[in-house]
């Protein structure tokens, strides 16, 4: 638990604090005088969006009569939310996308649905540099090459450490929307081809001939993560929703439970693997 990156840490504890508490039937008020805090600042811990002392964290857990293992299991959260992720080193990141990067770290498996675009963690450095390049709030060549470099630095767990397993459908769109130019293009569909025979990545095409699906709206993600160790404490899957000025992190049962019917929905009308690499075949051709 110690070892979780610092958001899925701060996630964990917000939830582990709020459902401890509720269970235990104390108020916020009162649970934030205990405390010695106020009641917003509860409020604030509980919905992840601010730290708290390991310290206050443990003496929560007892007061809601949680176990000393589980009290301890908290303390660690605490310490491990407080931690300075290493993607923060590249300043031009937007604070929204900050918690996604943290979870994106922990995570073991994701599952994405790309409606126009090749995945990020599939991308060349120049295919994102085009896409940063092209972005409202970026404002200078040095800022778009720091983007592209977090992303190439963000893939290391997928083709080096391959720790990470990524189950990605792309619209067929992704094949033919052009890119940074056609050099650029062919580049990424030959890596994009390449990065699909990975053992710890499935790709799959979602033809323009499969017609209506259930994620006509647009892309989206939904996060996996390793068992935490502690036996009462769990991180819970995160589905993503991205739109222009920032994301949804939605950690609901109900609401992953969608988003994992919609990509399931999506499996059925998707290409095979080999089928799909097929696509990408004959997509690149058109750069020959």
């Amino acid at each position: 638990m110690a070892d979780a990156s610092p958001t899925v840490a701060r996630r964990t504890l917000a939830r582990v604090l709020r459902q401890r508490r509720e269970s235990a039937r104390i108020t916020a008020a009162k649970a934030a005088s205990h405390a010695g805090m106020h009641a917003a600042t509860l409020s604030k811990v509980e919905s992840a969006t601010t730290r708290i002392q390991p310290g206050t964290a443990q003496a929560l857990m007892k007061f809601y009569g949680a176990s000393e293992e589980d009290s301890e299991a908290v303390f660690e959260l605490a310490h491990a939310a407080r931690r300075r992720g290493w993607w923060q080193s590249y300043k031009s990141t937007p604070a929204w996308f900050d918690a996604y990067l943290g979870l994106e770290t922990e995570a073991s498996a994701i599952r994405d649905y790309q409606a126009e675009l090749v995945h990020g963690l599939l991308q060349t450095e120049e295919y994102a540099s085009a896409l940063a390049r092209a972005a409202v709030d970026v404002a200078s060549e040095s800022e778009a090459q720091e983007h592209a470099a977090l992303r190439m630095a963000r893939q290391e767990r997928l083709t080096e450490d391959r720790t990470l397993h990524l189950d990605a459908i792309m619209s067929e769109a992704a094949l033919y929307r052009e890119v940074g130019g056609p050099e650029v293009m062919s580049s990424q569909l030959r890596q994009l081809r390449e990065r699909c025979e990975l053992p710890n990545v499935s790709c799959r095409i979602l033809p323009f001939a499969a017609g209506e699906h259930p994620a006509g709206y647009g892309s989206f993600m939904i996060l996996s993560f390793p068992d935490s160790g502690h036996r009462t404490i769990t991180y819970s899957d995160v589905a993503y929703v991205e739109y222009g000025l920032g994301a949804l992190y939605l950690e609901d049962p109900s609401d992953v439970s969608r988003f994992s019917e919609i990509f399931g929905g999506l499996e059925d009308r998707a290409l095979s693997r080999e089928r799909s690499l097929a696509a990408i075949e004959h997509a690149l051709a058109e750069y020959k």
